[in-house]
């Protein structure tokens, strides 16, 4: 395989990130971030969006590329990291959906799905809740830890944990009534 100057220049530049120079550091970042910033925009399809995984994909980068053992291989293992932050993301946004939507359900008390307004509503309420109160929602019904594990990531008794969970679901029924009144 015949290698053209520029995977030359960059492999050459990713030899002395591994060696830590600051200015290979900026040169890689200023040669390849748009091109970071445009793969992450395929999958995400919002330029706010990213751009944040790009960033986040960059800090993966500059932390593992000490460990990348060919050079010539950067391009794909840049573009994995971007695509499994991004697959990350997209995963973290259908599981806030689905509290939404189970929350939605213990509210309402109905297994019936509800219109995009009631969904907004919900998401409004929970991040108007005290942040312990979104994080024991968060931790229960986004990230599917079950009480005791919660207890042992947190160091609270399971009873404090069960007692959180319940408040917590409490505050969000009840700042729920006051929206759908108003």
């Amino acid at each position: 395989m015949k290698r053209d100057p520029e995977q030359i220049f960059d492999e050459l530049l990713i030899i002395r990130c591994q060696e830590r120079d600051d200015e290979a550091i900026s040169l890689l970042w200023n040669r390849w971030h748009p091109r970071i910033l445009k793969w992450s925009f395929g999958f995400l399809k919002n330029d706010d969006l990213a751009s944040e995984v790009a960033q986040e994909s960059w800090i993966s980068i500059f932390k593992g590329i000490g460990k990348l053992k060919d050079p010539a291989l950067f391009r794909f293992w840049a573009y994995k990291i971007v695509q499994r932050r991004s697959a990350d993301y997209i995963r973290k946004v259908q599981r806030e959906r689905e509290l939404t939507t189970e929350l939605e359900y213990e509210y309402r008390g109905t297994d019936e799905p509800s219109s995009r307004s009631e969904v907004e509503l919900t998401l409004r309420a929970i991040k108007e809740l005290p942040p312990m109160h979104q994080e024991m929602l968060r931790l229960f019904y986004l990230e599917k830890f079950t009480v005791k594990e919660i207890a042992k990531m947190t160091r609270l008794p399971v009873g404090t944990i069960k007692s959180r969970l319940f408040y917590s679901r409490q505050q969000l029924k009840n700042r729920l009534k006051e929206v759908s009144y108003e």
